[in-house]
């Protein structure tokens, strides 16, 4: 009896320390999207009381699959199979632009729940034959083959729960610009090894949210030229179309530096002095842009190699 009760609570504190740790420290941005998705946009997730919700949640499941199977020995372990099962498929959950898909699991759940449930009741008809334990206490057998069952499903949700790298960034990317974060989200832009073009609308985003957009914004990857400025063919997962519209629509450094993204010298050399009448108040890239525009002119070109960051670096790489 005790040596069944030490192997359940074993149980229960490595399955709560993954499941928490798990959700709050690695997939917390990627459930922040997929939570912010499924409800139609329209709440929030919080990454603390989520992954105590969701550990309780699937804890609780777990309890619920014990009392009906009353597995007690080497078997015990497989009543968690379920709840990492829900996990996984959680984290592993396909945003789109405005909703989330479950992908291959459509298919792929129902098969291993029929698979889990064969499973069950042979383990369950071969308990009461199970050889005696040959060792006692925190070393038995019956620990250590609980503790490979958990290490099995651990390995489950570690493969197959979404570990792309790039997606847990541009997740990043999203929720610290929720979180007006903008330094941060940067700073995990800089990391990014190559971006897409509603990264590209955020980082244009932050790095005019910090006021310097017109004298680092080229220090990041970017794709798309101006069409990626603001919402229009593409959408952030959570940051609504309507703000990112308010808050750029009248900038005047958003239209220069759309035609700076396209490479379109001759109209902001015609839009400038709108905005900047007075040459020694240009911004560095206004100043760059003029320069490049004026040698352009006279057929020749900056000469390489170009400082990392300028608008000569981003304006000679295509």
């Amino acid at each position: 009896m005790m040596e069944s009760k030490f192997m359940r609570a074993t149980c229960t504190v490595l399955f709560c320390l993954f499941t928490f740790c798990y959700l709050f420290f690695y997939q917390a941005d990627v459930m922040t999207v997929v939570q912010h998705l499924a409800s139609g946009k329209q709440t929030f997730y919080d990454p603390l009381l989520g992954a105590v919700l969701l550990t309780l949640t699937l804890k609780l499941l777990q309890m619920g699959i014990s009392s009906l199977s009353k597995l007690n020995k080497r078997g015990f372990a497989l009543t968690y199979f379920p709840s990492f099962l829900i996990l996984t498929l959680l984290s592993d959950l396909q945003p789109t632009s405005d909703r989330v898909t479950f992908g291959n699991w459509l298919w792929i759940t129902p098969l291993l729940l029929v698979i889990y449930s064969l499973i069950m009741v042979a383990t369950k008809r071969f308990e009461p034959y199970e050889p005696e334990q040959r060792s006692y206490g925190p070393f038995s057998q019956i620990i250590w083959n609980n503790l490979l069952i958990f290490l099995v499903f651990t390995l489950f949700t570690g493969c197959w729960g979404n570990s792309n790298s790039y997606f847990h960034q541009r997740a990043k990317v999203e929720a610290m610009i929720d979180r007006k974060d903008y330094s941060g989200a940067l700073n995990v832009v800089r990391t990014m090894p190559h971006t897409d073009s509603v990264t590209s609308m955020l980082t244009i985003y932050a790095v005019a949210r910090r006021g310097h957009l017109a004298d680092s914004l080229f220090h990041y990857p970017l794709i798309g030229g101006s069409q990626t400025l603001r919402p229009g063919k593409i959408h952030s997962w959570l940051q609504p179309d309507s703000v990112l519209h308010k808050v750029t629509r009248n900038s005047a450094n958003y239209q220069l530096i759309g035609f700076l993204l396209d490479r379109n010298l001759y109209d902001f050399a015609r839009y400038l002095p709108q905005y900047y009448p007075i040459d020694s108040l240009r911004p560095r890239y206004y100043k760059e842009a003029l320069r490049i525009l004026t040698l352009k002119k006279r057929g020749l070109k900056l000469v390489a190699p170009y400082q990392t960051g300028s608008y000569a670096a981003y304006y000679y790489s295509k």
